[in-house]
């Protein structure tokens, strides 16, 4: 593969993982990880390399831009262990309204009471 190749490569997972960033900022959980799955082939396609092969001043330029793209992954991962965070708080309030609902429709008693309370949800 040409030096301009392996630069292109390195260059395009950098963009992909500035676009996944973005995206997850944005909110947009789908778009980040369409961008993750292009990263993912780009990645394959930069490990399939003999480093050997590139030259040294290329491959301190790809270091320097896979430093750029760990440093962004850490900010990823932060993001989205605190994405997680919030649904797994979002997931247990659901969960105690949802016991909240059932105690309730147990002290209701008789059938004819749940159908009136679940009409009215």
């Amino acid at each position: 593969m040409e030096e301009a190749n392996v630069l292109d490569l390195a260059t395009r997972l950098r963009e992909l993982t500035l676009a996944q960033l973005e995206a997850a900022r944005a909110g947009h959980w789908e778009r980040a990880s369409e961008y993750l799955r292009q990263r993912g082939e780009v990645l394959q396609r930069l490990q399939a390399l003999d480093p050997g092969s590139i030259e040294r001043s290329s491959r301190e330029t790809i270091a320097a831009l896979l430093d750029e793209v760990r440093s962004i992954d850490q900010e990823l991962v932060a993001m989205v262990e605190a994405a997680l965070a919030a649904v797994r708080q979002e997931q247990r309030s659901v969960d105690r309204n949802d016991a909240a609902a059932r105690a309730y429709r147990r002290a209701l008693g008789g059938a004819g009471s749940t159908e009136i309370v679940d009409r009215e949800v």
